[in-house]
């Protein structure tokens, strides 16, 4: 791509090279002119009162295989908002029209509950990106590392969804990142090379000759990590027995010990049930042309059919009393572990997802209470002199009913 771009710069500056001289000043003062008047805009609009920039989309308005079902001025952003589903699929797609942000945006998430501790979820979001039908190559994702303009580039999975977000400022780069993306999470390599989850998830190893053998495996050495770390320890094992009726009661990041059971046929059933067009979200944001996003979307989608994907998260029924757990972590051989005890406290905010004012209030909340060291209920904690530090990091946002934490 550089090596195109370079030509084309090349040809048109022989191009303007060979103008005449008075007419190269009178273009060059033209854009000058144009440019400084498009800045002047650019601010003012940026400076003045919201004005909000039109957008041909509309309710029921079909386009590229979606039709529209919402469309919204976003006035704190200065842009609109566009829910669209697809045709064939169900599949749903926000696009967000933002002419002030250059740096583009793309997303798409999937729905992934966990039924056991295996890793599933997090070896499957490392494995999609070693390969696929179109990009026939070992890591795909270390390539744009290495080779993009990318601004973001990266693979999350949470308690209940996995997340592959990408983003650049430049335009056809962008493409190409959710080019390779989509042919990633939708025809990876590695549902038919299972060498790909030996390598990302677990395999066996020989270290020493006469030796017994070890497991190995990228997502299995990072979980021992964490697992070996006692905040994060602390941290799951509060969220799995907070929520044990639930996909939360087990560790979607993947117990070490636990890993080794996941096999090829489960690891490709689970890609199968999940990781469909009609359990995917699909987000743009930026000044990129919103027709061609849709029409990049169908090009993948096409051939998919309408699924019915059972991955809601059921309800947790709240409790009539308290629970009382306790569990042990490593420390070192010859560490004093008088002083490496925890407690915490922790509650369930409601049910079930709570709305997005009550959302916004617990966040506020939150902050007023543990946000900063002077935060009330941090500082009294603090200055109570009960441990070394404050844990539990207060309202966590990540699982559908929100608990907050302290200790």
């Amino acid at each position: 791509r550089s090596h195109s771009m370079t030509t084309r710069l090349g040809v048109l500056l022989g191009a303007r090279c060979g103008a005449s001289a008075a007419a190269a000043r009178a273009a060059a003062a033209k854009r000058h002119v144009a440019s400084a008047s498009t800045v002047r805009q650019a601010l003012g609009t940026a400076t003045a009162a919201p004005t909000m920039l039109g957008t041909e989309a509309a309710v029921g308005q079909k386009l590229h295989g979606w039709t529209c079902e919402r469309v919204e001025e976003l006035a704190e952003l200065k842009c609109m908002g566009m829910l669209w589903r697809h045709d064939k699929t169900g599949a749903e797609c926000l696009s967000v029209e933002q002419p002030l942000e250059e740096n583009k945006t793309f997303g798409v998430v999937f729905r992934t509950p966990p039924e056991s501790s295996n890793g599933i979820a997090h070896v499957l979001e490392h494995s999609v990106l070693c390969g696929s039908r179109k990009y026939l190559v070992k890591e795909p994702f270390t390539e744009l590392l290495k080779g993009s303009l990318q601004t973001f580039l990266n693979a999350m999975t949470f308690p209940d969804r996995t997340c592959y977000p990408v983003a650049s400022c430049n335009l056809q780069d962008f493409y190409n990142l959710v080019d390779v993306y989509l042919d990633a999470v939708l025809h990876p390599r590695a549902l038919k090379d299972p060498r790909v989850l030996a390598q990302e998830g677990w395999h066996y190893e020989v270290e020493e000759k006469d030796k017994p053998l070890t497991f190995k495996g990228v997502v299995f050495n990072e979980m021992k990590g964490v697992y070996s770390n006692p905040d994060s320890l602390q941290g799951r094992t509060l969220l799995n027995n907070l929520l044990p009726d639930t996909p939360y009661g087990v560790d979607s990041g993947g117990d070490p010990r636990e890993i080794p059971n996941l096999t090829f046929d489960y690891f490709k059933g689970f890609h199968e049930r999940f990781y469909h067009p009609s359990n995917a979200k699909f987000w743009f944001y930026g000044d990129d042309p919103p027709a061609r996003r849709l029409e990049l979307l169908d090009e993948f989608l096409r051939e998919f059919d309408r699924k019915e994907v059972t991955s809601e998260i059921p309800l947790q029924p709240l409790w009539a009393e308290p629970r009382r757990v306790e569990h042990s972590f490593a420390v070192g051989k010859d560490e004093d572990i008088s002083k490496k005890s925890m407690a915490c406290v922790s509650w369930v905010l409601s049910e079930d997802k709570p709305d997005l004012e009550t959302s916004l209030a617990l966040s506020i909340m939150d902050y007023c209470l543990m946000g900063t060291p002077g935060a009330p209920l941090r500082k009294a904690l603090t200055d109570a002199g009960l441990g070394s530090r404050v844990i539990g990091g207060g309202l966590y946002e990540g699982v559908a009913p929100p608990p907050f934490s302290l200790g």
